[in-house]
């Protein structure tokens, strides 16, 4: 794997970025903010499209329909909300939890969304905002959830430390893994739907096999808690965000350490990578977005680069905080910068 990664940054909101999105065809972001905001933006042109304002207090997760024109976001309000992309507009909200949702994620066939909350329910909806399922089960918050990529299985992963696996048709668990750790913080599936890769709050981070329940790979090089983490679309590499501010790239076979991003401000919360696997997009603690890429032209770079900063500069004053609070220490050094060789 080559080591010539590079980033650019811009300001993506007035507040902590906490979970984002790409589109199917990797082309816009989506971001949820403590703001209040969800916003998508044109990965290209690193041009706002949409600003779309109806959450009460902070917004914790947005995912993307699998066809791109359905954006699904959950936060405080303890509020399911679906936009229309393309109008920029709420399609439809519902109430199903009575605290906090902090994931949201559409089934990859396009028929259903899940949502699990702080108050440890995990909820099934069409996408026409019926409610099929309200699962209990966990006796924590759910911290993520997640669709097997036949789209027949819902895996919870949850503060009580344990995974749980729901029949998607009936709502009945079918699986469960007791993970001895401080708590689960997201759940991916392995393109093959046969694994799944957990981080934890004790910085941690394990692919474990769904047929055994064995731990199959185990890294713990971050010092903090691992917010999330993604694989790559072939599956042979994975990304994990942390509290220790980094992001570190994995091989998912041997788990050997394939370079680590540095330089930002605050906690690394939320990653995801383009379809052709050579763009990682990230979301901080330091209201930033970051779009570290490989392999292309110094005039690509270059353009890229010069259309980003036009855009936050042309951006800055729409991005003022909407609820007074105290302001946070500015980052140190420019914006624009490299990934730094492996460690």
């Amino acid at each position: 794997m080559s080591d010539n990664w590079r980033f650019v940054a811009r300001p993506g909101a007035a507040d902590t970025i906490y979970g984002l999105d790409l589109s199917p065809d990797g082309t816009r972001v989506a971001t949820a903010s403590w703001d209040s905001a969800v916003r998508v933006m044109d990965l290209q042109e690193g041009r706002t499209l949409h600003t779309l304002r109806g959450h009460e207090g902070r917004v914790y997760s947005v995912a993307f329909h699998p066809d791109g024109q359905l954006l699904a976001s959950g936060g405080t309000d303890a509020v399911v909300r679906v936009w229309d992309t393309q109008a920029g507009a709420l399609r439809w909200s519902q109430s199903g939890h009575t605290s906090l949702i902090y994931g949201v994620d559409f089934q990859p066939q396009g028929r259903l969304l899940a949502s699990g909350s702080e108050d440890g329910t995990v909820a099934i909806w069409t996408i026409e905002g019926e409610l099929v399922h309200h699962i209990e089960g966990h006796n924590q918050y759910v911290q993520g959830v997640a669709f097997s990529p036949d789209g027949r299985v819902l895996a919870s992963g949850s503060r009580d430390c344990n995974l749980l696996l729901w029949d998607v048709e009936s709502g009945a668990e079918v699986g469960r893994l007791a993970v001895v750790h401080n708590g689960i913080n997201s759940v991916r599936f392995t393109p093959d739907g046969k694994r799944v890769l957990l981080t934890n709050v004790d910085g941690s981070v394990g692919i474990w096999d769904l047929a055994t329940g064995e731990l199959l790979l185990e890294r713990n090089e971050h010092r903090y808690p691992v917010w999330s983490a993604v694989f790559s679309p072939d599956g042979t590499t994975f990304a994990t965000a942390s509290a220790d501010r980094t992001v570190i790239l994995w091989d998912a076979a041997t788990g050997a350490q394939l370079g680590r991003f540095t330089g930002y401000a605050g906690d690394v919360y939320a990653l995801e990578f383009t379809p052709d696997g050579h763009t990682l997009v990230s979301g901080s603690a330091d209201k930033t977005i970051r779009l570290w890429s490989r392999d292309l032209s110094e005039p690509q770079w270059q353009a890229m680069t010069d259309r980003w900063q036009a855009s936050a500069e042309a951006e800055a004053e729409s991005l003022a905080p909407v609820v007074a609070k105290p302001a946070q220490a500015a980052a140190q050094g420019g914006m624009f910068g490299r990934l730094f060789g492996r460690r």
